[in-house]
């Protein structure tokens, strides 16, 4: 077990970053710590309200800004990049931006709950 523990604390740290999906924001300590430690996190859309509301600033929200809060896209429209794409989801959308900058180890949060559309899409 504690073996098990050591290396999932050390892939903790190899991840790139982090994509916040617009589902059931985490309540487990491991996804919260993911989160905390991660170098950059890209929120999908609506998932930035509440990582705001939690005190935190995304380093990018990725989608067509159909469910941010008007607050939080007027506040936030710096790092707001709108993809009007509606043939691809918003978590695809956030992990192909990654991609593109180059970052690989990518861990996904809060990708389910809320609407089983969506979980259905990002589990996809």
């Amino acid at each position: 077990m504690k073996d098990e523990l050591s290396t999932s604390n050390e892939q903790l740290l190899t991840i790139d970053a982090v994509v916040l999906a617009n589902g059931e924001y985490p309540a487990s300590p491991l996804p919260l710590k993911i989160l905390a430690e991660a170098p950059y996190v890209v929120c999908c859309d609506g998932g930035a309200d509440e990582y705001i509301r939690q005190g935190h600033t995304p380093d990018v929200i990725i989608g067509d800004g159909d469910s941010l809060s008007d607050e939080n896209r007027r506040k936030f429209g710096h790092i707001l990049h709108r993809i009007s794409d509606q043939e691809t989801n918003d978590q695809t959308k956030a992990v192909n931006f990654l991609l593109a900058k180059g970052k690989r180890r990518i861990a996904i949060i809060g990708a389910t709950g809320k609407r089983e559309d969506h979980t259905l899409g990002n589990i996809s």
